[in-house]
């Protein structure tokens, strides 16, 4: 299928203002060529589009004609466009172009070949790129050039910063070198071991950093120039690739942690191999490992809690089931559940490594948990709806709580008399605030329900953690159903020192 794409014909210039180029062109044409009057007419035509195509390119576009001189043409049509700046603050029209400023018109001009993307300067001094493509007549002449010329000044700044970054790296490695080696002993003040190697691994030069670090892990007194740096590091004996490549590499050394960074240098006269740094990171070391110290012993504390609250529960458990009372059972049965809800935070918080626990894995776990607590007999789907959002081991704890008391009141008396439902939650984060949803499609709240007014236990601990501990607004009514809506500040770990 050909698709034909319809344009409204393009706006002629004004009569007036056309007959008055035209004229123009014709006289600078008679003035300084031999084009005939067929041959004017071409470029005539030509120079009714001209500012379409200025703007369209966003550059400024000319048409120069030749002169009875083959190294010269004259500027007989131009234009400037208007959805960009121009080069050129003066009209340059009826100016001669000569071959020494304007080489690549020339040249197409004497060949009748192209020339694309030539670059030069602009009478005010812009960087420009040139590209020329001849005007032929009928017969086949070149009879002029059709010149366009854009501003490139932002392209050869970035290109000059490329050739100088290319040109700094060449020298960067000798520069060092020298100033290794400079008077003033400026890498001195370098807290951390500066030497260069040779190519065959001998130390040419250190700093006092290095050699400090050196008298600190046996090399005290010894002479450093010209020994090897396998026989002070031996490690690297394994590495032949740290004088011609970049490398980095730890080594412990008699108790001491080292960071180890190799850059090859190129010299001049090739008396050194590489340049490297030698940092001492035993304290980094040793803070690291207190840290996954105190993070097994976090993992540890949460896991016996998470054990500890599973043994309650077994022990409610136990004594629900010599209770004779169904009210009285009902009630163990539902700290059993509170019990658990808690367990689940510090089972997650047991095997991740933040104290950040992902608040979509507790509603799964607390779901799956409900699910086989209740009626058997009644087929409740459980929906959830929850971005990936982290939120502190308070939180967590308080919102697994929240989701258990909202659930198990689901289950208890929003399908009296249905055999099915559905509860859907939902979790969202939105401007630093979480946004809790949990709806089911039951029948609902009494019409004279009040959150304030209940006594049903369950709705004063959820009111009390989204008020007291998640610092929230909290609100319940009814949408096909019952709707409990939450919102609170997403509290990051530092917030919750000083509660």
């Amino acid at each position: 299928m050909l698709w034909v794409l319809h344009l409204p014909r393009l706006q002629k210039v004004d009569k007036r203002v056309k007959n008055m180029i035209q004229k123009h062109i014709e006289e600078l044409c008679k003035k300084f060529s031999d084009l005939n009057q067929e041959e004017i007419k071409v470029v005539e035509r030509l120079s009714e589009v001209l500012q379409i195509v200025a703007d369209l390119t966003q550059a400024d576009i000319f048409i120069d004609s030749i002169t009875k001189d083959p190294d010269a043409a004259i500027v007989v049509a131009e234009a400037k466009p208007r959805t960009a700046k121009s080069l050129y603050r003066f009209s340059v029209v009826g100016q001669l172009a000569l071959k020494q400023n304007e080489p690549a018109v020339i040249r197409t001009q004497q060949t009748g070949l192209p020339t694309i993307g030539m670059r030069g300067i602009s009478q005010e001094g812009v960087p420009i790129k040139q590209s020329v493509v001849p005007i032929t007549s009928k017969t086949g002449r070149t009879i002029g050039t059709l010149i366009m010329e854009q501003d490139i000044t932002e392209q050869v700044f970035q290109e000059k910063k490329v050739k100088d970054l290319i040109e700094t790296t060449e020298h960067l490695s000798e520069t060092l070198f020298k100033l290794a080696f400079a008077e003033g002993r400026i890498s001195d003040i370098l807290p951390d071991g500066l030497l260069i190697v040779n190519k065959n691994g001998a130390i040419t030069y250190y700093n006092n950093a290095a050699r400090d670090l050196f008298n600190r892990i046996g090399f005290l007194g010894e002479e450093l120039k010209d020994k090897r740096i396998t026989e002070i590091i031996p490690e690297l004996g394994v590495r032949s690739d740290f004088i011609a490549e970049q490398m980095y590499m730890e080594s412990q050394i008699n108790g001491l942690n080292l960071a180890i960074t190799s850059i090859p240098l190129n010299s001049s006269d090739e008396t050194a191999g590489a340049l490297m740094l030698i940092r001492d990171i035993t304290e980094i070391r040793i803070k690291e490992r207190e840290l996954m110290l105190q993070s097994l012993v976090m993992k540890e504390i949460h896991h016996r809690i998470k054990n500890n609250l599973q043994t309650v529960a077994s022990l409610l458990r136990i004594q629900a089931r010599r209770v004779k009372s169904r009210k009285a059972r009902k009630s163990f049965n539902d700290s059993i559940s509170r019990i658990l809800s808690i367990a689940v935070v510090h089972d997650i918080l047991s095997k991740e490594e933040m104290e950040l626990v992902d608040i979509n894995n507790v509603i799964s776990k607390i779901v799956e948990m409900i699910s086989f607590m209740t009626d058997p007999h009644k087929n409740i789907s459980i929906k959830i709806d929850c971005q990936l959002i982290k939120l502190t081991s308070r939180q967590a704890t308080s919102i697994a709580l929240i989701i258990n008391e909202l659930i198990h009141n689901a289950m208890e008396h929003a399908f009296v008399g249905k055999n099915e439902g559905e509860i859907i939650i939902r979790v969202k984060e939105r401007n630093n605030e979480i946004y809790l949803l949990v709806q089911d499609d039951g029948i609902g709240f009494n019409s004279d329900f009040s959150l304030d007014k209940s006594k049903n236990l369950g709705l004063s601990i959820i009111k009390t953690l989204v008020e007291e501990d998640l610092r929230g607004f909290i609100n319940i009514k009814n949408n096909n159903g019952a709707m409990v809506e939450i919102k609170f500040p997403l509290i990051n770990k530092l917030q919750y020192v000083g509660f």
